[in-house]
């Protein structure tokens, strides 16, 4: 989880503050498509990490079987 928020709170915010700056003046060039596509990739990552999380708190309640 401290990587989660770590990540949303120094990467994902940041970067979504500068796209819309960037959108704002109209300036697509290559360092908005590396920032956007740096944010799409950590975004997957948080995605992915809150499932695996979500999956791991649903075992511990016992509502989801260890065989998966």
């Amino acid at each position: 989880m401290p990587f989660i928020a770590a990540n949303g709170i120094l990467l994902l915010v940041p970067s979504a503050l500068f796209l819309a700056w960037k959108a704002a003046n109209g300036e697509l060039d290559s360092i908005f498509y590396a920032v956007q596509g740096l944010e799409l990739v950590a975004g997957a990552a948080n995605i992915c990490l809150l499932g695996l999380n979500m999956r791991d708190g649903l075992r511990l309640k016992g509502k989801l079987s260890r065989s998966l």
